[in-house]
């Protein structure tokens, strides 16, 4: 599904956590490929490749994908209480933390769509210069979950009044740039040493690439950024 270019100024500014907002990705793959090693002994450069093929899922659904003939809730639940101590010491930089706070003074929304646990998204975000902040919750008890993607778009809208038409979606994965386009949200992939923009391109021709962040201050105009100028959506 694709964004109509005609559609109206982007209102509300989504970004992706991990990796995006927060340079936390290695360290990630790192642990993650530690424990692939460990558990089912594979090599760690290949396991470490693997986690960032697949990243932008959960990493319990980046596990069941990469070992579908193993019990893999075990090694997630081992990364996810790791990760508990590990993001106790992560902060915003106060670069990022200025361009949100400016995009919001100029009038845009600003919210986070992350598929890191919601518990971890709300700690790290509540002091931060967001509107809205959105974590990943599995599916239980009657619980259908809530992830990044569909369920987080139409939870946006929701809670802004606004249509989708009228977001620009910023991540630094393919699996983003995928999300984006089946939600028929614009988006802007963020470059960075896990991805190039051939990767971006393989996963949703089209995709329009920033090397910062700060880049997406020269589009963002008061009342938001013109469709005229968004690429793919």
């Amino acid at each position: 599904m694709t964004t109509d270019a005609a559609s109206a100024d982007v209102k509300v500014l989504v970004f992706d956590l991990d990796g995006t907002l927060v340079p936390t990705m290695d360290d990630y793959a790192d642990r993650a490929a530690q424990l692939m090693e460990e558990t089912f002994g594979t090599p760690f450069a290949q396991a470490r490749h693997s986690y960032f093929a697949t990243s932008g899922l959960p990493f319990e659904r980046q596990l069941r994908q990469l070992y579908p003939a193993y019990e893999t809730d075990p090694v997630a639940e081992r990364f996810e209480a790791w990760k508990d101590g590990y993001l106790a010491g992560i902060a915003i930089s106060p670069v990022v933390a200025a361009l949100l706070a400016g995009w919001r003074e100029q009038g845009l929304l600003i919210a986070i769509s992350s598929n890191n646990l919601e518990v971890y998204v709300e700690r790290l975000a509540g002091d931060w210069p967001v509107d809205c902040a959105f974590g990943y919750r599995a599916a239980r008890d009657g619980d259908p979950g809530f992830a990044k993607g569909e369920a987080h778009f139409a939870a946006l809208e929701k809670r802004f009044g606004i249509s989708r038409t009228a977001f620009l979606f910023t991540g630094d994965s393919p699996n983003d740039a995928q999300i984006a386009a089946a939600a028929g949200v614009r988006f802007r992939a963020l470059l960075t040493d896990a991805f190039r923009a051939d990767d971006f391109e393989k996963a949703v021709p089209g995709t329009r690439t920033l090397s910062s962040l700060a880049e997406l201050g020269k589009l963002v105009e008061l009342g938001g950024i013109p469709a005229t100028v968004m690429a793919n959506g």
